[in-house]
């Protein structure tokens, strides 16, 4: 069976939903993060707010950019026969992630986020071990609400801190690379669609600048233009993904910067 094409990136399930629909009654009953469907998949149940659970868990679940970070069971540790299998990949895990376990009392499904591929572990990490992992179907274009306040979840956002020295933020997969085109002028300057590429950056855009023009202090999201900073045709392949080459600006600022006739003391920048 062909998890990832039994379920569907971003849709909602909760554990009663899973084990009907693969036909394991356990899967409803499991109480720990992680859940070994068969020989060769594992399900990782993971809440990304750790309320009520601070003194036990490190807020090490996230995502940095396409890449998953995520802390074992505490009882794991690098040659755990089923942790051995997932780096060997001859497991594949598959991420159901949630930011909260419940809302006013009401248990909270979890948003299937994919496959996961393993890539490296933290050092000096064991029970819980680190382990940095590739989303196999992180979708950088996605305009599912859900998958986009997954992807763009924080520790830092509830005032928590992550033990984690790794960071994943600057790396851009070639796959990623080769899916990413040019933004057309609709795209950027639509006042309905108004974003760089499609959904997802434009909401790390949204999330980097506070959803205001930094010049303007405007928070009308559906007008604000999502720019990049050193122009496309100047950028390299790094640079058109990097969210620190994107900038929100003011529909006014937007057309002075594009024709140079404003600029900021920091620094030259360009739009497309």
């Amino acid at each position: 069976m062909d998890i990832h094409k039994t379920v569907q990136l971003g849709k909602k399930y909760s554990k009663k939903e899973l084990s009907e629909i693969f036909d394991e009654i356990n899967i409803s009953r499991v109480r720990e993060g992680i859940y070994n469907l068969n020989e060769n998949n594992t399900f990782f149940f993971v809440d990304l707010e750790k309320e009520g659970k601070e003194k036990k868990f490190h807020f090490n679940d996230f995502f940095d950019g396409e890449y998953f970070h995520w802390d074992s069971q505490s009882t794991q540790h690098l040659n755990s026969p089923k942790i051995q299998e997932i780096i060997k990949g001859t497991r594949v895990p598959h991420l159901f992630a949630r930011i909260r376990q419940k809302v006013k009392s009401k248990s909270q499904p979890f948003v299937y986020c994919g496959r996961l591929k393993y890539i490296e572990f933290e050092k000096n990490t064991s029970k819980p071990i680190h382990m940095i992992y590739l989303s196999v179907d992180y979708d950088n274009f996605t305009e599912n609400q859900d998958l986009i306040e997954i992807y763009l979840w924080r520790p830092e956002r509830t005032g928590k801190t992550t033990t984690s020295k790794i960071s994943k933020r600057s790396e851009v997969t070639n796959e990623r690379k080769s899916k990413y085109k040019k933004p057309n002028s609709t795209e950027r300057k639509g006042l309905v669609t108004s974003r760089v590429g499609q959904g997802y950056y434009r909401q790390q855009l949204l999330d980097k600048w506070g959803g205001r023009c930094p010049i303007t202090n405007c928070d009308i999201k559906e007008i604000l233009i999502s720019s990049h900073i050193v122009r496309w045709a100047e950028s390299n392949d790094e640079e058109r993904l990097d969210i620190d080459n994107g900038i929100l600006l003011s529909p006014n600022i937007d057309s002075l910067f594009d024709k140079y006739l404003v600029l900021f003391p920091i620094k030259v920048m360009w739009t497309d």
